[in-house]
């Protein structure tokens, strides 16, 4: 079996619409099956605010169009990788799932409206070194229309194996 610790890093999320975010709930790390992605081996928060709460720790409800707060909030993970001959098939990859909403106000009321981003996947093998990415996050309840930029980086601390 080998393995890899990896720290996973959100390093800042910035406003890439026309209108304010103050996205709620959480975005978080986790080591899952390969095979099974439902089955988590390590998971910890990157970001995680409660409705009506700040969403950074400057106190911060918002972030305005253009603008962007730093989080560099980490996270450690141990992503396993086993031989062809071993049993089990419980190889890992790395995932970055999130559960965000943004409470959106229409003439006609108001509604919470999940964010949309699906989940990022990034493999054993593709695990090297040091580098970043950006995954965009998108909701929209009738005309109105949010999206952000979350800026992660991964950083390869060990590898045995």
């Amino acid at each position: 079996m080998a393995e890899k610790t990896i720290d996973v890093t959100l390093a800042s999320i910035t406003n890439t619409g026309t209108r304010s975010v103050s996205p709620y709930g959480g975005i978080s790390a986790q080591s899952v099956r390969v095979k099974d992605e439902e089955q988590i081996f390590q998971s910890g928060f990157l970001y995680y605010v409660e409705a009506g709460k700040p969403i950074h720790e400057s106190g911060a409800l918002s972030i305005k169009p253009g603008n962007s707060l730093t989080y560099n909030s980490t996270q450690r993970l141990t992503i396993s990788h086993f031989d062809a001959e071993e049993v089990g098939g419980l190889n890992q990859m790395l995932m970055i799932y999130s559960s965000l909403q943004q409470h959106m106000v229409t003439i006609g009321g108001s509604n919470e409206t999940y964010y949309f981003a699906g989940r990022k996947k990034i493999f054993f093998v593709d695990l090297e070194g040091f580098f970043d990415f950006p995954w965009s996050y998108r909701a929209q309840y009738e005309d109105d229309e949010r999206t952000f930029e979350a800026n992660y980086t991964v950083n390869l601390v060990s590898s045995s194996g």
